[in-house]
């Protein structure tokens, strides 16, 4: 029996295939995937996702005040630790419909 299995074999029962990753992602858009996703942005997805930050913003904003004060410092550390976050995620995340926040729910 070989160590190496054939690469046009199917898959075992329960497994799952993983995405290739494509050929043009190298350099800067394999470590910042965020790159790719606004290149290739369009124009009318701006409504919904104008919607779905707001939505985002009066949810996280209180929780992360919440949680800061709650854990005894300033609240504005909540915000700070809500937003910048984000923001890393929506640089170096694989993602660009999941929603991080400070519960991660």
């Amino acid at each position: 029996m070989s160590d190496s299995a054939p690469s046009s074999s199917p898959l075992e029962p329960g497994r799952i295939a993983r995405p290739r990753r494509a050929a043009h992602q190298t350099g800067w858009t394999r470590w910042l995937p965020g790159l790719h996703t606004l290149r290739h942005y369009e124009i009318a997805w701006i409504p919904h996702d104008v919607v779905a930050g707001l939505v985002l913003t009066t949810v996280l904003v209180p929780v992360g005040i919440a949680y800061a004060v709650a854990s005894g410092v300033p609240g504005i550390y909540g915000l700070y630790a809500t937003i910048f976050p984000l923001l890393a995620y929506a640089l170096f995340g694989p993602s660009r419909v999941l929603v991080l926040g400070p519960n991660s729910a």
